[in-house]
């Protein structure tokens, strides 16, 4: 049986997790996403800018990238606070309203890219959904016998998945050293990433090499 939080503590021990340019990064976008006061075109441009480092706008023309950060801005503008306590059911009430907002910009699937203008607006709470986290859980899930319950959304399924797992290996992340890594469900988005890249066998990118 596979022993995630072992494999967690070996992963955290490398410190592989730790970013200083990602985490640069994601403090740029949190930081226009709370500057209310600060011009709406500095606030676009850092959030777009970031969205597109992340490739979830790959195809959206300019003005429908302004549209999305628009609708990410007003929507972490009208938050009641900063905070969902890592609650799954409130994760997903305020994944619909955003993800509602964002498909009056287009009628694409955005699960990916509204999991990531929520993380913004919630970093301490949110888990981003990509195609390596995905791939993972899966894997973990058929392993585990853990399915989620059958007829839900995508994201989710996901969230049902990333939750039970984030759980099982959040007394290894309390332990970590969060410098370059501010918020803790990077730790888990980093390890689960590292899973499931597509490079997995090259030891180049290995934190074990």
């Amino acid at each position: 049986m596979l022993d995630l939080r072992k494999f967690a503590e070996e992963f955290v021990a490398t410190g592989w997790y730790r970013d200083k340019t990602q985490a640069d990064r994601d403090n740029l976008v949190i930081d226009a996403i709370d500057e209310r006061d600060r011009d709406q075109p500095s606030r676009n441009k850092a959030l777009v800018d970031w969205l597109n480092y992340y490739r979830v706008l790959m195809g959206f023309s300019s003005e429908a990238r302004i549209g999305v950060a628009d609708q990410i801005l007003g929507f972490a503008d009208g938050r009641g606070g900063k905070s969902l306590g890592l609650d799954r059911c409130v994760i997903l009430s305020e994944f619909g309203k955003l993800e509602a907002g964002i498909k009056k910009i287009t009628p694409r699937d955005v699960t990916s890219l509204t999991s990531k203008g929520l993380w913004c607006c919630y970093p301490n709470d949110v888990p981003i959904y990509d195609r390596n986290a995905v791939t993972v859980l899966r894997v973990i899930s058929r392993i585990r016998r853990t399915a989620p319950e059958p007829g839900r959304s995508r994201y989710a399924s996901f969230l049902d998945l990333w939750i039970r797992l984030y759980r099982e290996i959040e007394p290894v992340i309390d332990q970590a050293d969060l410098t370059d890594c501010t918020y803790k469900v990077r730790v888990l988005d980093q390890l689960l990433w590292y899973l499931g890249d597509t490079g997995f066998y090259d030891e180049a990118d290995s934190p074990f090499a």
